[in-house]
């Protein structure tokens, strides 16, 4: 598949783009996103609108804190030194920028914690994961921070696998409650380290995050590339050296703990009333999906080791 590469020019409604599903109109530009190739490719898509625009410093709310609050169908969330972000109805971003923000972590806030509550005001579900596509279906690796999720999608794009999107998946359902798996950002998030084990020039690459030595690892994926049924979710757990611990599949309680415990800014879903909606949305997932706990032993000296077992175990059938 292509990638569009990004366009230097902007018509007057700005910069058109296509991820999580949706038709994104932006007043900036976001170089983490691959450009539609034409309106046409994406024409039946949602819209969201991004733009800049003065937002208040507070909501009438009851619900939420200093740094996130719900009104009627908005929320206002609030970084400190970069943005308030107001998020509309699922189709509509206002940024208000804080004096001397950067706009590289301007836009790690947008198109990370302002889409995930766009994507639960739409109804959509996002899980903290990377996904690949094996064997037609989208597999999918979640885990705390620093688990490796990145490395380990790098590892299964080197071995031929397509990667469909890093740390945010969007999921969506049909009608029958199947879940599809949508493309995300067409980048993978690494360390210094990690980029260079692959092969990657970190001086090469733009940093992902001011002050920190992470980078953008860019891949191709054609921008009106679609969903993919969903099949599995793997939860990375560190195991210790001789060990020898199985991949375990979760089911009941502890497998709607996962989800749980691996949705995307899953904190705002009390405030926003939408925990029994996820419930629902967990019990579909579960449905037609599988979890499993994934208990890998950490470090680069065994990681193609460790990558290896999981891959023999995502292709059983």
């Amino acid at each position: 598949m292509a990638f569009v590469e990004q366009s230097n020019t902007s018509d007057a409604q700005g910069y058109t783009y296509s991820c999580f599903g949706l038709r994104i109109r932006s007043a900036m530009a976001l170089p983490e996103i691959a450009v539609a190739s034409a309106p046409s490719d994406d024409s039946d898509r949602p819209v969201v609108d991004v733009k800049f625009g003065t937002v208040p410093a507070d909501l009438p709310t009851c619900a939420g804190d200093q740094s996130f609050q719900v009104g009627d169908d908005q929320v206002l969330l609030k970084v400190k030194d970069i943005a308030r972000y107001l998020v509309r109805g699922g189709c509509e971003i206002t940024i208000d920028l804080a004096l001397e923000s950067s706009l590289r972590n301007v836009r790690l806030f947008l198109l990370g914690s302002a889409f995930g509550i766009l994507c639960h005001q739409r109804g959509l579900l996002p899980l903290h994961a990377n996904t690949i596509v094996a064997n037609g279906k989208a597999v999918a690796f979640a885990g705390h921070t620093g688990a490796g999720k990145s490395t380990l999608a790098a590892y299964f794009q080197r071995a031929g696998y397509e990667v469909l999107c890093d740390d945010v998946c969007v999921l969506s359902f049909d009608e029958t409650g199947r879940p599809f798996a949508w493309p995300g950002l067409p980048r993978l998030k690494l360390w210094r380290d990690a980029a260079e084990s692959f092969g990657h020039d970190s001086g090469e690459l733009e940093q992902a995050v001011d002050g920190m030595e992470k980078y953008h690892v860019p891949f191709s994926r054609a921008a009106s590339a679609g969903p993919v049924p969903f099949k599995r979710l793997y939860l990375l757990e560190t195991d210790e050296p001789g060990t020898a611990s199985k991949i375990v599949r979760l089911r009941g309680a502890a497998a709607y703990e996962a989800i749980w415990s691996q949705t995307y800014r899953s904190q705002y879903l009390g405030p926003m009333g939408l925990k029994r909606r996820h419930f629902d949305q967990s019990i579909a997932l579960l449905n037609h999906a599988e979890v499993y706990s994934a208990p890998r032993v950490w470090g680069f000296d065994v990681f193609a080791q460790e990558a290896g077992k999981l891959e023999r175990h995502l292709l059983e059938a």
